[in-house]
């Protein structure tokens, strides 16, 4: 068994990491919130803009549906993926479990990554995986300016033809209990999503400068808006996962340090006990 002293720093080692881990629970746990707030605001964007564009489509029948286009006849189709994780670990499997969705649908081949986050840049970088920070957020920003950069220029390789399918990995909290990744194609855009109601009355609308120009400045906002959305989601994941591996390891701190205390005044009293039979043999020994 180690003596008194090792036991006392040892004590004093998990005591700090108590209360680091702790601090860590309570800063995740203000996040968790902040970031809630976030994803309640943003559901409301989505849908407006998709009525918005259901309106262009029903009004102007004869407009040319590029982004509809899934251009399955073209030879080696170049799918984009943006994968979101965080910049850094302590947050259980988070990290872990969306990289694993990702590596399992992309084809190293015939696609490019995007992604948001250092630790799944870290990782496809190490793995041999094709890709592009430019243009992207290697570190984990959740901004609407960030999405909006992103969207844009995503949308514009598309309309160029350099990427023919953009798909989103992120992670969602489900429950409080199961925080799962997720897949979301975000261009071409799937016309079952934008199908117009048959009891809806057909307004008549005037575009400037054209319907095809306000419809594409609108599936820059629709991206934006899902890849936002997509943003916020993993944000919420990321703090509720770690601020559950901070309480797991604060509660294991305290076991630690409770038995380190045990086995502290175990020594001490074995200490004081050799103590007082040297004592005693010693004078025992005078007589």
């Amino acid at each position: 068994m180690a003596n008194a002293r090792e036991i006392k720093l040892r004590i004093r080692g998990v005591e700090g990491t108590k209360k680091i881990t702790k601090a860590m629970k309570l800063i995740a746990a203000s996040k968790l919130k902040k970031a809630r707030e976030m994803h309640e605001r943003t559901l409301p964007f989505c849908k407006h803009i998709q009525d918005v564009m259901i309106d262009i489509m029903q009004s102007t029948p004869e407009m040319k549906l590029i982004y509809f286009d899934k251009r399955e006849n073209k030879p080696n189709r170049k799918k984009a993926y943006i994968v979101i994780s965080s910049d850094s670990g302590l947050n259980g499997g988070y990290n872990t479990n969306v990289i694993k969705e990702a590596t399992k649908i992309i084809d190293k081949e015939n696609s490019v990554v995007f992604p948001i986050g250092n630790v799944v840049k870290n990782y496809m970088l190490k793995n041999g995986y094709n890709v592009v920070t430019e243009n992207g957020s290697s570190s984990y920003s959740v901004t609407t300016i960030t999405a909006a950069d992103i969207a844009k220029h995503m949308v514009k390789l598309f309309k160029k033809g350099e990427i023919d399918e953009l798909i989103l990995v992120y992670t969602e909290m489900e429950s409080v209990m199961s925080l799962v990744p997720h897949t979301i194609k975000l261009l071409p855009l799937e016309i079952r999503d934008f199908k117009v109601k048959e009891d809806k009355t057909v307004a008549v609308l005037e575009f400037e400068p054209t319907p095809e120009k306000v419809f594409e400045r609108l599936t820059n906002q629709y991206v934006k808006g899902v890849l936002y959305g997509g943003m916020v989601e993993s944000f919420v994941s990321e703090h509720f996962a770690r601020m559950n591996a901070m309480d797991s390891a604060t509660t294991n701190a305290e076991k630690v340090s409770k038995k380190l205390n045990l086995d502290y005044n175990r020594a001490r009293q074995q200490a004081i006990t050799q103590e007082i039979s040297e004592i005693i043999g010693g004078a025992m020994n005078t007589n």
